[in-house]
């Protein structure tokens, strides 16, 4: 992916998600916007959301949230680069 679309998913993050928000609101935003995120009983998780096209390849997009020790707060948010494989 270009840096130019690496760009614009930081964009559509930080619409969604920002530190100090409620986790538990980090979580409806970006389940609302395509995510699926796991739940481990760690501070940090990890939320993805798959990008396919007509031409034969699909990307990863992927947002690290660290929560505080209570899980109640996002501490920080850390896009990740997109990820693209060819089928």
């Amino acid at each position: 992916m270009s840096p130019k679309d690496n760009a614009r998913f930081q964009s559509v993050v930080a619409k969604n998600v920002s530190p100090g928000m409620p986790f538990a609101t980090a979580l409806q935003h970006l389940t609302k916007a395509g995510f699926s995120c796991d739940r481990p009983a760690a501070a940090e998780v990890s939320c993805t959301r798959s990008r396919e096209s007509l031409l034969p390849y699909a990307c990863v997009q992927r947002v690290n949230l660290m929560t505080d020790s209570n899980r109640t707060t996002v501490a920080t948010v850390t896009p990740m680069p997109i990820a693209c494989a060819g089928l």
